[in-house]
C-alpha cells in the first residue's frame, strides 16, 4: 500500500488563506522536516490534547519520495502560515460539539473512568487496568471532586463537579504495511471543572507532551528516522453551556509546540520547530500567533471555518 507522505493535513484546519499565500519558502531539504509537524505524533488520539491524533496503522508519519535538492516536490511540502500543526485543532475548543447542561453532555462531558476502574484511598482517584492494543499500553487515572471540593469514589452525574484525567501511553506502533516503526512516550494532565448539574460554563485547565521515534523506509525505499517531540498547554479556557448549541471559548489560551528532525539514509538531519498561541474571546475568530523556525507572524484563527489568516 501506498504510504501516507508526510505533508498531508488531516481534521483541523487546513484550506490556504489568501492572506499568508506569499510568506517564505523552505528549501526543499528542511521542508522534509518541517513537513513532520502537518500531523501529530502517533499516540496523540489516545491523550487529551488539543492537537487532533491518529494512532490508525496507516497513519504515522513518513517522509515523501526522494527528490534532489532544490528540486520541487509536493511530497516536501511544509504546513505553512495557512494551517495550524499537528492535524489542526480538536473539534471541543472549536465550538463543534452539541453543548448541554448536564454531566455526559458538551464539552468533555465523557472525562471519566470505565466500570472495570476502582478507587484507591492511598492517593483518593480511580485507577483503571492498563489496556494493550496495537502495541500501544494505556493507562488512565481519574479523580471526582463535588463543588465544595470534597473527594468522591466515584463520578455522580448530578453532583460531580471537578474530574482530572492522567493519561500515559507508551509503546511501539508498526505501521505502513510494516514498513514503519514508531516507538512512543505520551502523557497527558487535564482538569475540568464545571460539570455538576446547574453549571453554565467549563473551565479547562491542562497539559499533553509525547515523543515519536520511527524508523522506516520511504516510497522509494530508501531509509528514514524520524523524530517527532510535540506537547500543548491549556490555560483558564472557559467555555459557556447552552442547551442545543455549540458555544465559542470565551477566554484562556492554548500553547502547541512541536520539533522534528527526518534524516534520509545518506543525508544530513533536518531539524524545524514551531510554536502555536492562541487566544480565544468567545467569537468566531481566534487570535493567532506562529512562530516557526525562528520567524513570528499573527493573525487570525476561524473556529467555523478552516484555515489560519496570518500577516507580519
Amino acid at each position: 500500500m501506498k504510504k501516507i507522505p508526510g505533508f498531508l493535513l488531516v481534521a483541523g484546519a487546513g484550506i490556504i488563506a489568501a492572506a499568508c499565500s506569499d510568506s517564505t519558502t523552505t528549501p526543499v531539504r528542511s521542508a522534509l522536516a518541517a513537513s513532520a509537524l502537518a500531523t501529530a505524533p502517533v499516540s496523540f488520539d489516545q491523550i487529551n490534547t488539543s492537537f487532533v491524533g491518529n494512532s490508525d496503522t496507516n497513519s504515522g508519519f513518513a517522509p515523501g519520495g526522494a527528490q534532489s535538492e532544490g528540486e520541487d516536490s509536493e511530497h516536501h511540502r511544509e504546513p505553512g502560515w495557512t494551517s495550524l500543526m499537528g492535524g489542526g485543532i480538536a473539534d471541543v475548543f472549536r465550538g463543534r460539539i452539541l453543548f448541554g447542561l448536564g454531566f455526559g453532555r458538551g464539552p468533555f462531558g465523557d472525562l471519566r473512568a470505565g466500570s472495570n476502574c476502582t478507587f484507591s484511598s492511598t492517593d483518593n482517584r480511580v485507577d483503571c487496568p492498563a489496556v494493550t492494543h496495537r502495541g500501544l499500553t494505556i493507562t488512565r487515572s481519574f479523580s471526582y471532586l463535588d463543588a465544595s471540593g470534597a473527594v468522591q469514589q466515584a463520578f455522580d452525574t448530578a453532583k460531580t463537579n471537578t474530574v482530572n484525567a492522567q493519561t500515559t501511553v507508551t509503546g511501539t506502533r508498526v505501521h505502513h504495511d510494516g514498513a514503519d516503526t514508531s516507538t512512543v512516550n505520551s502523557k497527558s494532565d487535564i482538569t475540568v471543572a464545571g460539570l455538576a448539574s446547574g453549571s453554565t460554563q467549563r473551565t479547562v485547565n491542562g497539559t499533553a507532551s509525547g515523543s515519536e521515534n520511527t524508523v522506516g523506509t520511504n516510497e522509494d525505499g530508501v531509509h528514514f528516522t524520524a523524530t517527532r517531540v510535540a506537547g500543548d498547554t491549556v490555560s483558564g479556557v472557559i467555555i459557556p453551556l447552552q442547551n442545543g448549541r455549540p458555544t465559542f471559548p470565551t477566554a484562556g489560551t492554548i500553547v502547541r509546540s512541536m520539533r522534528a528532525t527526518v534524516t534520509l539514509s545518506g543525508q544530513t538531519p533536518t531539524t524545524s520547530s514551531r510554536r502555536e498561541v492562541i487566544t480565544f474571546d468567545g467569537t468566531s475568530t481566534a487570535k493567532i500567533s506562529v512562530t516557526q523556525d525562528g520567524t513570528t507572524k499573527t493573525g487570525t484563527l476561524s473556529l467555523v471555518g478552516e484555515g489560519v489568516d496570518c500577516h507580519d
